[in-house]
This record gives C-alpha cells, sequence and structure tokens, in this order.
C-alpha cells in the first residue's frame, strides 16, 4: 500500500486527504452534507445562511440565464472544496498561495469524480460572474452593507433565496439538485 502524503480527515461517509486529495474519495453526500453546514461571510451574516443555499442560488442563476446543465452543475460545486479546507476570507486568501494550491488540486479532485472540467477560461468567467452576482444581491439582504459595498458591486438584480432554512432541508436540495443534473449529463454522453 503506497503512503499518503499528510493527515486524513474524517468526513460524512468516510476520509478524504486533503493534502493528497483522489478523485475517488469524493463522495456528493459529503460535499451536501457539509456545505450544508458551513456559514457564509464567516458567520457575519444576519441569520445563518449556508455555503449550500449560496450554491442552489448560483445555480438558479445559471439555469435562469439559459446556460447548459454543465455549466449549472460545476456552478453547484464551485464551493465544494470548503468542505475539506474550509475558505478563507478573499483579502486573506490572495497572499497564501499554498492555500490557494491545496485548494486547486482538490478542486481538480472533485471536478474528475464528476467528469467535469476544471473551470477554466470563459467557464471560469460565467462561474465567478454569476457568482459575484449572488454575493452582491446576497450581501445586500443578509449583511450591514456598511459604506454600500454590496450595492456598488451588483449590475443585476436576480431573485435569490436567503430565508433561514433548516440545514437537512438545504443538504437534500442540493443533493437532489446534484443527482438530476449528473443523471441528465450522463444521459446526454
Amino acid at each position: 500500500m503506497t503512503r499518503r502524503k499528510g493527515s486524513w480527515q474524517e468526513t460524512y461517509t468516510g476520509k478524504f486527504w486533503a493534502i493528497d486529495p483522489k478523485s475517488s474519495e469524493v463522495r456528493l453526500e459529503d460535499i451536501a452534507h457539509g456545505l450544508s453546514l458551513i456559514c457564509r461571510y464567516a458567520g457575519q451574516c444576519k441569520h445563518f445562511y449556508s455555503v449550500a443555499q449560496h450554491c442552489i442560488n448560483v445555480y438558479h442563476d445559471l439555469k435562469n440565464l439559459g446556460y447548459d446543465e454543465t455549466i449549472q452543475l460545476i456552478g453547484l460545486l464551485h464551493d465544494a472544496t470548503e468542505i475539506y479546507i474550509s475558505d478563507l476570507p478573499k483579502p486573506f486568501k490572495i497572499d497564501i498561495p499554498e492555500y490557494n494550491e491545496a485548494e486547486a488540486k482538490i478542486e481538480k479532485a472533485i471536478y474528475e469524480h464528476f467528469n467535469l472540467p476544471v473551470p477554466k477560461g470563459k467557464i471560469h468567467q460565467i462561474i465567478k460572474a454569476s457568482d459575484n452576482e449572488v454575493l452582491y444581491n446576497e450581501a445586500e439582504v443578509l449583511m450591514n452593507n456598511i459604506d454600500n459595498w454590496a450595492s456598488k458591486g451588483k449590475t443585476r438584480d436576480i431573485k435569490i433565496d436567503t430565508d433561514f432554512k433548516n440545514m437537512k432541508e438545504v443538504e437534500k436540495e442540493y443533493f437532489t439538485i446534484a443527482t438530476n443534473l449528473l443523471n441528465h449529463i450522463s444521459k446526454e454522453n
């Protein structure tokens, strides 16, 4: 047996080595469960609002914009690395290259597991644009929006769900959307 780099961490369904990620160890159940329990904005919002809810809103935005199901699924999964290594506030994260390298390896394993391309170029731009629009729209509702920062970044109003929700409901919704997208994409290929 080959020795793995780093230590493993327990996930909802098993084990994962964040320093030595393998696509075979990625589980949709872990992603849906983990993201439904992680609060956006480092917990500084008006009520609990999970990363899973945010990702579901990105998925709906991409769907409403007419993007295909592959793009929608990439949007739904865009924050999945956070279940393994959490997230860091953007101003801090950009100055830690080791974090960004680890995140990129995990992201590659996640997308490989689902037979999806790692978002680059135009796909990355589409996902990032939707991610930012959802962020600005949700922040207007969920944050105090000091100095009107969220409103200044927003370029369009979008309908998003920022209601306080039970994490089990969000977990189920995330898992169901992902499963439906995966099933439909596999039938097309």
